[in-house]
């Protein structure tokens, strides 16, 4: 699980946000009478990635205190990357926000 949050697939799946085709996917949407999902998908994606990473980091954990065999290191290394990986969706958000209200500033 730990290649889902790398960050090379991580700038795949930027770089697959940045390239999608909005204008193309609008119209399409505009013509069936549905909006396009590409962006949802993708979105729900890294979504479901930093979701992922915050339940192996608390199983490590809970490995941890029970006394399992599980390395230190391993942990550590966990929790570091779900908390990583948490900041970075943080700020996504925050940008994603941003323009929003941008755009809403710009219509009224």
């Amino acid at each position: 699980m730990i290649g889902q949050i790398s960050p090379e697939n991580f700038a795949q799946q930027f770089n697959q946000i940045k390239n999608l085709d909005t204008n193309a996917d609008i119209n399409k949407g505009l013509e069936t009478g549905k909006t396009g999902t590409k962006f949802e998908e993708v979105l729900g994606g890294l979504i479901s990635d930093v979701d992922q990473a915050q339940k192996e980091a608390d199983l490590s954990l809970k490995s941890l205190a029970k006394g399992e065999d599980t390395s230190i290191q391993d942990v550590v290394m966990k929790m570091q990357e779900a908390d990583l990986s948490f900041k970075l969706m943080k700020e996504v958000r925050n940008k994603l926000l941003d323009a929003y209200k941008e755009i809403m500033s710009m219509q009224a």
